[in-house]
Formats: C-alpha cells, structure tokens, sequence
C-alpha cells in the first residue's frame, strides 16, 4: 500500500470513522473504514485488541459501539 503525500496548502480528505470503547482497557479509539470499505477496524493501544464491524445493509445506525 503506497502512502500519498499531501502538499501543505492542499487540504487532507477527511477519513470516515465510528467510535469505538475498548472496555478491556477502558480506551476510546476510532475505528476507520478499511481499504475495500467492507468494514471499520479498530485496535486497543493497550492490549492490541482487534474489533471489526462489518457493513452491511441490514445494519446498526449507530456511530459509537463497545468492544469486551
């Protein structure tokens, strides 16, 4: 995956994101969408927890969730 790089007086695209509650270790991180934009993945900073919440059309409204 190539990085682009971003001129100073070009604004940045803004990342879509949900928010997400790793009780594990009590942290709030955000979970962005992934490449294929399938999904949003988050990982705790703490212990490296992996969360993934998949779209679908059927899904959550919802842009905040808890991870256990």
């Amino acid at each position: 995956m190539t990085r682009r790089q971003y001129n100073s007086s070009e604004p940045r695209p803004r990342r879509e994101y949900v928010g997400v509650h790793f009780k594990c270790c009590k942290v709030y991180v955000h979970a962005y969408l992934n490449q294929e934009r399938t999904a949003y993945v988050a990982y705790c900073p703490k212990c490296a927890g992996k969360m993934t919440i998949e779209i679908r059309p059927d899904g959550s409204d919802s842009r905040f969730f808890e991870a256990t």
